[in-house]
């Protein structure tokens, strides 16, 4: 049994809620793929395993869900626009992808836009205002429909030079960044230079010093290689990670309510169940870049957090986001 698959069953345990009647074995009537691009082991993997884990039985078998994974139908962008024509059902994307599509959920990729773990946990809920907000914000797209919210880790600084503990360690820095305004604007209020790259060629990036940092969290750290090329980790947990769970908007129009109810409720849960193995896999992963030899450091970030802090209320006028970043405040206050 793969770890993934144990954490499919841990959580269907933790899914309890739901009251599952046994049901006779029917041919279904409605069939969704749900793609990711991640390995078996990945969070995606939890989240759609357990949909469907949860769908089925619920459905009295009128829907058969089939999870594809490995980037077999393509990448989290192909998966974007194939969720637009309705041949891929449902499938997750960073904010960052989906900042493309819908530019508001940019703001999330803002440092420091997400304050704690507390605020974390409140922003993530889907029975919060927050996600509440931003589902309203998919919707209006027309093409998608949020289902949860996800995490991937906190990211912090990674690089071969020096570890960081002041915004000045990182002057001159060269650091890949996504292809993002908000990123590019981000590391040079830091001090740095930011350099867009593909998240595929940061490996040979950091090998051959094209570039000396990166930032990412301990999962894609150890996963992706990329602590062959450095020697520091510096805990400067600028930004947690997140992304949105979505079902094609043609796909659910074609279930009738009780199945689109059924649907949701299992998506929220499904999610929910994704964000604590992300966790608890992070934690892992540290403990195996410390176990690698990188030299871990532990940050103050508040100088950093006062070096972006207006950025917040810039990224969010040009985004038209002030509605999210208001949220976004009062859930930080109750989270204090």
């Amino acid at each position: 049994m793969t770890k993934a698959s144990r954490w499919v069953s841990g959580g269907i345990a933790a899914a309890a809620l739901f009251t599952l009647s046994s049901v006779p074995a029917l041919a279904a009537d409605f069939t969704l793929r749900c793609a990711h691009d991640q390995a078996k082991d990945g969070f995606y993997e939890v989240i759609w395993q357990t949909f469907k884990t949860l769908v089925e039985p619920l459905s009295g078998g009128r829907i058969e869900v089939k999870v594809i994974g490995g980037g077999q139908l393509g990448d989290e962008a192909q998966l974007l626009e194939n969720m637009k024509i309705g041949t891929v059902d449902c499938a997750g994307s960073s904010v960052g992808n989906i900042g493309g599509h819908i530019p508001k959920a940019g703001l999330l990729g803002v440092p420091y836009i997400i304050q704690n773990a507390k605020h974390r946990e409140r922003i993530t809920s889907s029975d919060g205002r927050f996600f509440a907000a931003l589902a309203e914000v998919v919707g209006e797209s027309g093409d998608w429909r949020a289902l949860g919210m996800t995490t991937a880790g906190t990211r912090s600084v990674y690089n071969s030079v020096r570890p960081v503990n002041t915004p000045e360690d990182l002057e001159g820095l060269k650091i890949r960044v996504m292809t993002s305004d908000t990123q590019v604007k981000s590391w040079k209020a830091l001090g740095a230079v930011p350099t867009a790259m593909a998240f595929s060629e940061v490996y040979t990036g950091l090998m051959t010093k094209t570039i000396d940092a990166a930032e990412n969290s301990p999962m894609f750290l150890w996963n992706m290689k990329h602590y062959e090329g450095i020697t520091y980790y510096s805990l400067t947990n600028h930004m947690v990670a997140t992304g949105i769970t979505m079902m094609s908007e043609k796909s659910y129009q074609k279930l009738p309510a009780d199945l689109q109810r059924i649907v949701m409720a299992a998506g929220a849960k499904a999610t929910e169940v994704g964000r604590f193995y992300d966790r608890q896999a992070n934690e892992r992963f540290m403990r195996q870049v410390v176990d690698a030899g990188i030299e871990v450091n532990e940050v103050d970030t508040a100088p950093f957090v006062a070096k972006t802090a207006h950025l917040h209320d810039e990224f969010a006028k040009n985004l038209g986001a002030e509605g999210l970043l208001e949220v976004l405040r009062e859930e930080a206050k109750a989270a204090m």
